[in-house]
């Protein structure tokens, strides 16, 4: 009887796993608009609200975008919501940058330089819509959407139910272990941040006045979407760069480029009313029942 059960769960697993595998014609698809996803394993993650409250999620299995989606992937969307005449749609959808900051230039959008860099300055409402299209693109296999707050942090922590609150799991954010910055955030003193005896502890740099205001200002604007180490499942930039929506309206996850680094944690919530120029967003798939 055991036997037979554990083969009934092996057969159920090989299954799960074999129902979130794309065809090739997807991924070529997907490829064309928005990039590559990876395969995010089903599994469980652990909620703490406090010290003896814990709760157990149980997440099925998904596939992730390897990257934040880029301001080309998003003009592609707002081109194509133009030429149907989707008029009412593309002004939700457009981005809005009289919000962007004077780092964040309005040709930061549209300049080719800038095709595979992380969009920004989008609602909510436009980050929706963008699954939809694409949704809409792909056909009756796939549906593309913002990953719960639970799925997010799951995939940033490569699987893993809990574990170390940046993406990566060195045991420092600053720097690597080549002596270059792990994530694109505000390197100031406070982001000099290290885990030592499973406590995260702030390292005083000597940095001179000049060498801090340096730092201030390295990031005044994201960077490419593949830049530095992706973590365990292949997922870049889930830490810093951009903060990333969430599918629960308003509140995004990981932290931006102008974040110090104590606020680029996995669990680190950015809260948002509008369109902003240190979020934006990511999507997931899951094969439609």
């Amino acid at each position: 009887m055991r036997k037979i059960t554990l083969t009934i769960l092996l057969v159920a697993a090989v299954a799960a796993a074999w129902a979130q595998k794309p065809d090739k014609k997807t991924v070529k698809l997907e490829k064309q608009l928005v990039g590559t996803f990876v395969e995010v394993p089903a599994g469980h993650y652990m909620i703490c609200s406090g010290i003896d409250d814990t709760t157990r999620v149980t997440l099925a299995a998904f596939r992730m975008l390897d990257v934040e989606v880029s301001n080309a992937s998003y003009n592609l969307f707002l081109d194509d919501l133009k030429a149907k005449g989707r008029m009412a749609d593309y002004e939700k959808a457009k981005i809005d940058t009289a919000r962007a900051m004077p780092g964040l230039p309005t040709h930061y959008f549209t300049h080719p330089a800038y095709s595979l860099y992380p969009v920004a300055c989008v609602s909510y409402e436009g980050a929706i819509l963008f699954c939809n299209w694409l949704t809409e693109k792909m056909g009756d296999e796939w549906e593309y959407t913002l990953p719960t707050r639970e799925q997010w942090k799951y995939a940033a922590r490569s699987g893993k139910a809990s574990g170390f609150q940046y993406s990566m799991g060195y045991d420092e954010i600053f720097p690597d272990r080549n002596g270059n910055p792990m994530y694109t955030y505000l390197m100031v003193n406070d982001a000099c941040i290290t885990m030592r005896d499973g406590h995260l502890e702030i390292i005083d740099k000597p940095f001179g006045r000049y060498e801090i205001e340096r730092r201030a200002l390295e990031y005044r604007l994201p960077t490419h979407i593949y830049s530095h180490h992706p973590n365990d499942l292949g997922l870049f930039n889930m830490c810093g760069n951009v903060a990333e929506m969430a599918y629960e309206r308003g509140v995004a996850y990981g932290g931006s480029y102008l974040d110090p680094g104590y606020d680029i944690r996995i669990d680190s919530e950015k809260p948002y009313d509008g369109p902003s120029p240190l979020v934006g967003f990511r999507v997931i798939a899951v094969r439609k029942k």
